[in-house]
């Protein structure tokens, strides 16, 4: 009987303490490669501060919890105010950007990712956008490839050889994440690792699974 209750105590405890935050804290950032969205078979509009640097992007920057869900919408009484970020704009603008045509700003995305995502994090409204860019900004990753011998030239790279470069770089284990080009091709789309507040990347608790079919996918260009 004790045994049963004792039980039943840690996990009502794990509950309480996955809902009391967003989970521990821990929070996924997405680098995303620009000329993988554009080849994709849905295309890209540039937005209206022009083509962005030939560097990866922020694709998301996802809070996670002891259950390794990413919960969302958690505050729908919250509102994106711009004028919060005011000063952040250029460098959202360069790190941040929207490639959904038509042809925009970036403000409906980086509204879309407040409300959704960031809401369910310890962040206020403005270091959530704060740590995702100072993450961002310490990271090279396409630098980190390059270093390997990994050129965004629309060749066929290993999974393996890209997850190595990238783990020996920054010592912690990255999730590969795929979409597909016109073709049919597997490319590299999206690399995820886990960011903390002071703009280091540290072990995730937990990896996304890998969506890459192949074994060989593309990088390519942009």
């Amino acid at each position: 009987m004790k045994s049963s209750f004792a039980i039943c105590s840690f996990l009502f405890a794990i509950t309480c303490l996955a809902a009391s935050r967003h989970a521990t804290g821990f929070e996924f950032i997405v680098f995303e490669w620009p000329g993988s969205y554009c080849s994709a078979k849905h295309g890209c509009c540039y937005p209206k501060t022009g083509k962005p640097d030939k560097d990866f992007t922020i694709g998301g920057f996802w809070p996670d919890d002891l259950l390794n869900s990413r919960p969302t919408y958690c505050n729908n009484k919250t509102i994106f105010r711009v004028s919060q970020i005011q000063d952040l704009r250029k460098r959202l603008d360069k790190n941040w950007p929207s490639l959904r045509c038509p042809s925009r700003n970036s403000q409906s995305l980086w509204r879309h990712e407040w409300l959704k995502y960031g809401t369910c994090s310890d962040y206020t409204q403005r270091q959530y956008f704060e740590t995702a860019l100072k993450i961002k900004e310490n990271v090279d990753i396409l630098k980190i490839l390059q270093n390997a011998g990994i050129e965004p030239n629309g060749n066929f790279y290993t999974y393996g050889a890209i997850y190595d470069a990238i783990q020996e770089a920054m010592i912690y284990m990255p999730s590969l994440m795929c979409n597909r080009d016109k073709l049919g091709n597997y490319q590299l789309f999206q690399i995820v690792m886990c960011g903390e507040s002071d703009g280091r990347i540290h072990d995730c608790p937990a990896l996304l699974p890998s969506n890459c079919g192949s074994n060989t996918f593309r990088f390519p260009s942009f």
